[in-house]
């Protein structure tokens, strides 16, 4: 059974399976109907473009979100992604200069060091590697996860809030798309389980063949 993101009433899960069911009917067509592999990874880019949609629909629509740039509180958290965002992060940075790429490689590592260290309160995490003068360097390409955050509160994000004040239909809405999207890609043949973003992009720029292992039904991230 596909889980929810939140303890719903029995009519809103209802409804809420139904989004998830419906997103993923959609999506498997339209994997269905990619000319080819490269299609197939860059795929996920509508997944996340929705979540954006989601995002932008809700301010919209009143809905007052206490988030800016340069305000990093939840660049601190753990960021799963699924695979074809991974390999769409690897890939992009594989694409930079030598110097850009060790760079990168060398930030990832460091945080991969620190984070086995020990247990911490979230919000006392070391930052994203991918966070750079208090921005996203990869912010066209961040994951759905971190599309979706958002805070209605900075105060507790400040304070280390156990709980975040967020949007109940936001969260909704970006969560249909993520895990009906990620049950197409499995239907698809794919692996689309949710990998820890720093280990996993780390591994993808290691290992040349991820992408086609991937591609060939390979759970390879499972396998790190």
């Amino acid at each position: 059974m596909t889980p929810t993101p939140m303890a719903l009433e029995p009519v809103e899960q209802a409804a809420f399976l139904q989004s998830v069911a419906n997103v993923q009917q959609a999506a498997l067509r339209q994997l269905q109907a990619q000319p080819g592999a490269t299609a197939v990874v860059a795929f996920v880019r509508f997944m996340q473009q929705g979540v954006d949609q989601v995002v932008a629909a809700a301010q919209q629509q009143g809905v007052q979100l206490d988030c800016a740039a340069g305000c990093s509180h939840c660049c601190h958290a753990k960021v799963e992604a699924m695979a074809p965002e991974i390999l769409l992060i690897a890939g992009a940075i594989a694409a930079g200069s030598a110097q850009q790429q060790a760079q990168t490689i060398a930030r990832l590592q460091a945080h991969q060091a620190v984070q086995a260290e020990g247990a911490a309160p979230w919000s006392r995490q070391p930052a994203c590697p991918f966070l750079v003068d208090q921005l996203c360097s990869i912010y066209a390409l961040r994951p759905a996860s971190c599309r979706k955050a958002h805070s209605q509160d900075v105060r507790a994000c400040r304070s280390d809030a156990a709980q975040i004040p967020q949007s109940l239909q936001l969260v909704l809405q970006a969560e249909a798309l993520q895990l009906g999207t990620a049950a197409a890609y499995r239907q698809h043949g794919l692996d689309a389980e949710p990998q820890e973003l720093v280990q996993a992009v780390l591994q993808a720029l290691h290992d040349p063949s991820a992408a086609s292992r991937w591609l060939g039904g390979d759970p390879v991230f499972g396998a790190a």
